[in-house]
């Protein structure tokens, strides 16, 4: 073969090599967008499932239950991903954490559970957890570069793989903040303070929210009891070992770590806690995900990591993240 068919075949390859390469990397995208083509709309359940003891049905859609010391969970058990918002109330006012899909409107029953003002706060901007964001006059959002660089006189756009609510068919709305939350500092609604972490790992604006009074983390998307997503686009599994490592040196054996999604024992509802040990736990599971040349879990997208009876890891491959 002549030396420019030569060239000429290997520069072919090296394209193929770097398409397939890109691919590879875009492989969270890819893997969104089948969802899209799978399901299109909201999973929803035509029954009621059964609750278990303290939940109650506030209507035939949400769940209501009294955590106590004035902070209640309110969860979605007909709604295929079973999300858990939180209401915290002070004696000023109120922060709602997390506001659902959006597949009914939260604001009333917050409402109903407390007259004060309430601010609504996201642990990460994926559709699952703002959906309802444009029905409070206040949100606040954590003081992140990123996010400050996304919101333009105070009003965010969501990106379009930030939110990916086009997997189930939720539009994208803009939201206005009111207000910016440092992370480390502390959010005062009166007489309770709730402490905002930064926890990189779900995603790049992932937080939580640490009530030290109460001994309670409220802690999103970052861990629940069930499939946790740690595979989607701006997913990093080093990042998560980290935030998971930072998070677990706050917490002690008697803390309790309420999570964002629940329903893993249909058809019985419960609320998603968890403890300590559990957020070691998937320390040591996203740590090993992380790790170049290590053979962890199985499947090829995502690879299926087991965590402890209660959580598994559905993770990407080490080269995918930054």
């Amino acid at each position: 073969m002549k030396r420019s068919a030569l060239r000429w075949v290997a520069g072919i390859a090296a394209m193929a090599v770097a398409a397939a390469a890109a691919t590879a990397w875009r492989m969270p995208e890819v893997a969104a967008w089948q969802w899209y083509f799978r399901a299109g709309r909201p999973e929803m359940s035509a029954l009621k499932p059964e609750l278990d003891v303290g939940l109650r049905w506030f209507d035939d859609y949400y769940a209501v239950a009294d955590l106590g010391g004035n902070a209640f969970a309110i969860g979605e058990p007909r709604y295929g991903q079973c999300n858990f918002s939180y209401l915290i109330v002070g004696s000023r006012r109120a922060l709602v954490f997390d506001s659902g899909p959006g597949v009914r409107d939260i604001a009333p029953v917050v409402r109903a559970l407390s007259s004060l003002p309430v601010v609504a706060l996201p642990s990460h901007l994926h559709f699952d957890h703002v959906g309802n964001l444009d029905h409070f006059a206040n949100v606040a959002l954590p003081d992140l570069p990123a996010l400050r660089a996304q919101a333009p006189n105070n009003v965010l756009s969501f990106g379009f793989y930030q939110f990916l609510g086009f997997v189930e068919g939720f539009r994208r709305r803009d939201v206005r903040v009111t207000e910016w939350v440092r992370p480390d500092t502390e959010i005062d609604l009166g007489d309770r303070r709730l402490q905002l972490l930064s926890v990189p790992g779900h995603t790049p604006d992932s937080v939580v929210l640490l009530d030290r009074a109460a001994n309670r983390l409220f802690a999103g998307d970052f861990i629940y009891p069930s499939s946790i997503y740690a595979f989607l686009p701006g997913a990093n599994l080093r990042d998560y070992s980290l935030s998971a490592a930072r998070l677990a040196a706050r917490l002690d054996d008697d803390s309790t770590v309420y999570g964002a999604h629940g329903c893993d024992r249909l058809p019985l509802v419960d609320l998603p806690i968890l403890r300590k040990a559990d957020v070691l736990a998937l320390g040591r599971a996203t740590a090993a995900a992380g790790r170049p040349g290590e053979a962890v879990g199985h499947g090829i997208y995502p690879r299926e990591i087991p965590v402890n009876q209660k959580m598994k890891l559905l993770a990407k491959y080490p080269w995918m993240s930054p």
